[in-house]
């Protein structure tokens, strides 16, 4: 009885004063579910225990033209003695009762003889008529309650009547009753309110002997607006959700509170239950000018049933407090209803003049989608969604378009954007679209801009043929000196930079000069050829500050998708590791908020790179992995060479031979060794060669880099060091002289500046060609670079040579110092220690990266596993099978490195969780 003892107190003093002052009548008045039931169960047992008798009865919508229902169940039981039992059992015989509705003597009898068995009854005790839903009384069982208080005078009656608050009242039931009661001097009326934040407080610790008991009372108020009947729904899901036999640990909306939300609307009057039904499917409260159009009732009439649904707790500033709730609205209609509410909002709407995909998602809850008249809204409401970073949205409207439409022109655009959708959550998915998509833009039903991610794809998944043919019809149906759009200005770079070899020099010099690119949605190409022309120029500070600051703020969208990957080549590029680190992070986890597993892993791959080239060889490898799981490489086509290469040099490096080969193993596209992708294979590929004893072979890829890149008129690339890896592989042959003959070349092609990385290894090599007595100075230049340069790897492995210099010179106070610090690296970045962090200044805590390549349903179990719960408690706390946690865990073992929950435990930590960007860096 939280909040109720006020009342109580009323209801025993209005007992008292009946005891020696005569009949008083209380009304207890309240919404459905505010406590008035239980407050006159927690009385009436008081009552029992003081002596009194109790006369109980409750109304019904169904029984209220019942001719003295009411009274019927007042006056069953054990109530009186044997005859005036069977006085009473006669008054109430059908017949009677019968003859009463036309016959004012019989009325006058059954009125007069019922109402002086209870006087009768209360001369020998108190007497407490208690009658719950009293706004549902027969018409006779009211008459008869009327005739008894007039009658009453002195008698030990108190009457308790029950009174819920949003029904219509019929003329039939309770209106004279209330006139004759509101007025009289016997009569008090109590209102029964929500409970207050303080006392949803007591009664959730109550339930909730925790440390967040405070914090759970005010998400409980919040979501129930303090209704006892929604709250002890709420507290019984969170109790069955719970882990174990103990209390709640946090809040858990499920079928009681849904049940209870039911419960509570078929309490209400019909006018009340269609209004939040329409509450539900309108969701915003800018809206409800529509509820009278949708609810078919006057607008004072709609305001009431307003303030009932808010005084109830189900509404809160003009919608529903929370989506379960809405939903457990819904369901009370039948499907064909809710489906005429969604589709006439969705008419309403679009009269209004609402957005496009409020509109489309009300079409697609009506179930009504074998019309073709909605095809048109699905696409713009996707468009929207796309606009919006809802991909996965977008996919799904998209996909009902193409499946109703008749329209053959529409329906390949539709397919054309579905791809566009599509391809960012589903890429295998969008690449089975390319044969049809490919027939249309060849045959003309496809073209514009509608045609730029089809090309993309087409490009990616190397169908280099099947370009070509689409672009030469394209050209053929230009008009003749026709400008090209921006749209196929990107497409052309996107060639240029995946296929230098077949179009690079063709498409320079066939570009039309004065290109005019002036929509918004251009910043993409501007600033993609700003990115080019920084690989071709070279890296300026200049350049990387006006990168800054014109771009990084620009949404992530299909468009500057490529100057987002080529700003971030450019940072790698630049050996601006830290803060590409810091991008890439704040990208994936954009793309895990959207949804993007195709994105996540393109940029989960060039992470791994970022890994890669600091030294980072475990956090290296499990990133390329999980851009691998997340597409795999048929459907990342050739791009794969990419977490590929990534992949295979950290396992080569790390000692992982096997791993390595199976990696080696897997088919990649023979298009792929067009491609800047393919060079970068063939190099992690050849330094595998070199570490397993096959320089020879090695030296085959590595020289197969340096013609393509000659071929392709990009011999300036340094970011590919053919001639270091060419060096280190001769040096295995034992051919010092043309080892230090690349060598020597790769220095004197990346000069003084930048390439420290490179340059630092290329020393480290070329010591080794010369005599042992002058290996120290040139290995002191290699540490010193490297130091620099961030790459911890490269720098352990110059220090191990200069350690084996000064051991085999005979120094062996300096090779101990050297040691020291060779072994102070390998156990911060080689020794496997997964509960190690990396280093604050080194990049993201790994407990961020870990959680970052997993997928959601697998963060959800790591999170839980990594708070120590049993494989059965994660499986009832998310409503999985224990054999699907299972799975799970097999998964994230896997890609974690770990073999044991111990080690799991360990990695993550207690509590683990996603880590989220900072302002501007998810926006990226």
């Amino acid at each position: 009885m939280i909040e109720r003892e006020s009342e109580l107190a009323e209801l025993t003093a209005a007992f008292a004063e009946s005891a020696t002052e005569g009949v008083r009548v209380v009304v207890l008045q309240g919404v459905v579910g505010t406590g008035k039931t239980a407050l006159i169960d927690e009385f009436g047992a008081w009552a029992r225990g003081v002596g009194a008798r109790l006369l109980r009865a409750s109304g019904a919508s169904t029984e209220h033209s019942l001719s003295l229902g009411i009274v019927r169940q007042l006056l069953a039981g054990e109530v009186f003695d044997h005859d005036t039992a069977v006085l009473v059992s006669g008054l109430l015989d059908h017949q009677l009762l019968a003859d009463a509705a036309s016959d004012g003597v019989s009325r006058s009898r059954v009125l007069d003889g019922l109402a002086t068995a209870v006087l009768e009854l209360a001369g020998q005790s108190p007497v407490v008529i208690a009658i719950d839903d009293t706004q549902y009384l027969d018409a006779f069982s009211q008459d008869w309650l009327i005739y008894l208080i007039r009658r009453a005078g002195l008698a030990r009656i108190l009457i308790v009547f029950a009174w819920r608050d949003g029904i219509e009242m019929s003329p039939s039931n309770s209106r004279l009753l209330c006139a004759e009661l509101y007025q009289q001097p016997y009569f008090r009326q109590l209102l029964l309110a929500p409970l207050s934040p303080s006392g949803v407080a007591e009664l959730v610790t109550g339930r909730v002997l925790e440390p967040g008991a405070t914090e759970l009372a005010a998400k409980a108020h919040e979501l129930t607006g303090g209704n006892p009947l929604l709250l002890h729904a709420l507290l019984e899901d969170s109790r069955a959700a719970a882990v174990g036999d103990g209390p709640p640990a946090e809040l858990d909306a499920g079928p009681e509170l849904e049940r209870a939300v039911q419960l509570a609307l078929r309490r209400c009057d019909p006018v009340t239950l269609r209004v939040a039904g329409a509450i539900s499917v309108i969701g915003e409260p800018s809206r409800f000018a529509l509820l009278g159009w949708l609810v078919d009732a006057a607008p004072d009439r709609i305001a009431v049933a307003m303030r009932v649904l808010t005084q109830i707790g189900l509404v809160e500033a003009g919608r529903m407090r929370h989506p379960i709730i809405a939903g457990a609205v819904l369901s009370t209609f039948s499907a064909a209803d809710r489906s005429r509410l969604h589709w006439r909002v969705a008419d309403l709407l679009k009269a209004c003049g609402a957005d496009s995909l409020t509109i489309a998602e009300h079409f697609v809850a009506s179930g009504r989608l074998d019309d073709p008249s909605v095809v048109p809204n699905l696409v713009e409401g996707a468009q929207q969604a796309l606009e919006k970073g809802y991909p996965r949205r977008a996919t799904e409207l998209l996909r009902l378009a193409y499946q109703v439409d008749t329209d053959v022109q529409r329906k390949v655009e539709s397919l054309a954007l579905l791809m566009r959708a599509e391809w960012r959550v589903d890429l295998g998915a969008s690449i089975g679209h390319l044969s049809e998509l490919a027939d249309a833009m060849l045959s003309g039903r496809l073209r514009g801009r509608h045609a730029t991610m089809p090309l993309i794809i087409m490009l990616v998944q190397g169908r280099v043929t099947d370009v070509c043919s689409v672009l030469s019809r394209l050209a053929a149906d230009s008009p003749p000196d026709s400008r090209p759009s921006w749209e196929f200005e990107m497409v052309r770079i996107w060639l240029t930079g995946m296929y230098p070899g077949i179009f690079g020099p063709a498409a320079d010099e066939g570009r039309t000069n004065g290109t005019s690119i002036t929509p918004l949605g251009a910043i993409g190409y501007q600033l993609l050829e700003h990115f080019r022309s920084t690989h071709h120029e070279g890296v300026t500070a200049e350049r990387l500050v006006q990168v800054d600051e014109a771009f990084w703020q620009q949404p992530l969208t299909e468009i500057n998708l490529l100057p987002v990957i080529l700003a971030l080549c450019t940072m790698i590029y630049a050996e601006r590791l830290e803060e590409a680190e810091r991008r890439c992070r704040g990208l994936m986890l954009t793309c895990l908020d959207l949804q993007e597993p195709t994105w996540h892993a393109l940029f989960c791959a060039i992470a791994a790179e970022v890994a890669l080239r600091r030294g980072s060889l475990s956090v290296a490898a499990t990133r390329a992995a999980a851009a691998l799981e997340l597409i795999p490489v048929a459907g990342m086509g050739v791009l794969a060479g990419v977490p590929l290469s990534t992949l295979l040099m950290a396992q080569t490096l790390q000692g992982k031979h096997d791993e390595a080969a199976r990696t080696l193993a897997l088919p990649v596209p023979d298009v792929m060794f067009e491609t800047p992708s393919g060079l970068f294979y063939l190099m992690a590929r050849g330094r595998h060669y070199v570490e397993r004893g096959l320089a020879q072979v090695a030296l085959d890829d590595f020289q197969a880099v340096g013609d393509l890149l000659d071929q392709w008129g990009m011999e300036q690339n340094e970011a590919l060091p053919w001639r270091t890896e060419m060096a280190a592989a001769h040096l295995q042959l034992g051919d010092r002289e043309a080892a230090a003959r690349y060598a020597r070349e790769q220095l004197r092609r990346i000069g003084q500046g930048g390439h420290l990385r490179v340059r630092g290894r290329t020393l480290r090599l070329l010591a080794a060609t010369r005599e042992l007595r002058l290996r120290p100075p040139v290995l002191h230049d290699a540490v010193d670079v490297l130091h620099r340069s961030g790459d911890k790897f490269e720098l352990a492995s110059a220090l191990a040579a200069l350690h084996d210099a000064y051991t085999q010179l005979g120094e062996a106070g300096r090779a101990r110092s050297v040691a020291r610090k060779v072994n102070s690296i390998k156990q911060a970045f080689f020794v496997e220690q997964p509960a190690r962090r990396v280093d604050a200044a080194d990049g993201p805590a790994e407990t961020e990266v870990d959680m970052l390549i997993l997928s959601d349903a697998e963060r959800r179990v790591a999170r839980f596993a990594a708070k120590g719960l049993t494989n059965r408690e994660i499986a009832g706390r998310l409503y999985l099978t224990t054999s699907t946690v299972e799975q799970h865990l097999t998964r994230i073992y896997r890609k974690l490195g770990v073999s044991s929950r111990v080690q799991l435990l360990s990695r993550l930590g207690p509590q683990s969780a996603v880590p989220h960007p900072a302002h501007g860096e998810a926006s990226a």
